[in-house]
């Protein structure tokens, strides 16, 4: 079972979804703040969840950025949730990447606990 959960805690107001779909067709430059709520059972989860995300970002700076991806960098995380303030058009490569340091993380505590084993 994996100790470190989230889910996303967005507040969408009624029909959002497609007043952001339309508000991209217009201004492609508008901001939104994703949230996502973080259940950890210890520190060791969250030490898990910082080394993922150190991890994501020195790959980022080797590769570069593609055109409009958003960085590991630009999150606020705190011990209970993370927040990005981002362009409507990145909404979907957040959540991915969101997707992707939770994985991460879990892969490193089960890793770090089958070391202390």
């Amino acid at each position: 079972m994996n100790s470190i959960q989230y889910r996303e805690t967005t507040p969408s107001v009624g029909g959002a979804e497609n007043r952001d779909s339309v508000a991209l067709r217009i201004d492609p430059s508008r901001r939104v703040t994703l949230r996502f709520a973080l259940q950890l059972e210890d520190g060791g989860d969250l030490e898990a969840l910082r080394y993922a995300r150190r991890a994501m970002i020195r790959e980022e700076r080797t590769r570069g950025l593609e055109w409009d991806e958003p960085s590991m960098e630009q999150p606020i995380f705190t011990a209970t949730e993370i927040r990005w303030f981002i362009l409507v058009s990145q909404v979907a490569w957040c959540r991915e990447k969101v997707a992707e340091l939770v994985s991460r993380a879990n892969r490193a505590r089960e890793a770090l606990r089958d070391l202390g084993q």
